[in-house]
């Protein structure tokens, strides 16, 4: 007879399942290293500018000259374009549309400071039509006036309730409205003055 002890027998690990709080800790160490990926990606290399866009990206210039001028040649009656707008004013839009004298239409607008809005429009064409397009079926009766730089303009308020100001003269119907502050919108109706048709 052998009197040999018998072999140890190794001792066998059965898993358990994971506790849910051991499965939302994983979640939140794999959440937390994906988060500190994507800051380190949009906070280091060029996709910064897709949070942090620098202001010329936000409010891109335009130049309204040409549109001036072509809406002065399209219609043979002078646009009122703006002159003397303050540096924190900038022109972001200006286009025409329309076909011939009767319905081309000109916009410019601007970003004014606190990233206000402020726009002219204007057209040969049917003042009413233009007045209806840009500030809605409230825009069709006026509220009063406001006498700027010794004119009279009409006070009117858009669908959006943005106050606007328009303009017969010469020939064309002029709109200037916005979110601004009417002090702004004023500032842009005493800067307007006629171009070269």
């Amino acid at each position: 007879m052998s009197t040999a002890s018998p072999e140890p027998v190794p001792t066998t690990r059965v898993a358990r399942p994971k506790s849910l709080r051991d499965s939302l800790l994983d979640m939140g160490r794999s959440l937390g290293l994906m988060l500190a990926i994507m800051a380190f990606v949009l906070l280091a290399t060029p996709a910064r500018g897709l949070i942090f866009p620098d202001r010329n990206d936000r409010m891109p210039a335009t130049d309204y000259s040409d549109v001036v001028q072509g809406f002065g040649q399209v219609t043979h009656h002078p646009a009122f374009a703006p002159v003397g707008l303050p540096s924190s004013w900038r022109a972001n839009a200006a286009n025409l549309t329309g076909s011939s004298a009767t319905n081309e239409r000109l916009h410019i607008g601007f970003v004014t400071p606190g990233s206000h809005y402020a726009g002219v429009d204007e057209t040969a064409g049917d003042g009413a039509a233009l007045i209806a397009d840009v500030l809605g079926k409230r825009g069709a009766a006026t509220t009063g006036t406001a006498t700027i730089g010794g004119v009279a303009w009409d006070v009117r308020f858009s669908d959006r309730g943005e106050m606007a100001r328009t303009l017969f003269t010469g020939g064309l119907t002029i709109v200037v409205t916005g979110d601004a502050p009417a002090a702004d919108l004023d500032r842009l109706c005493a800067s307007l003055r006629p171009g070269s048709a």
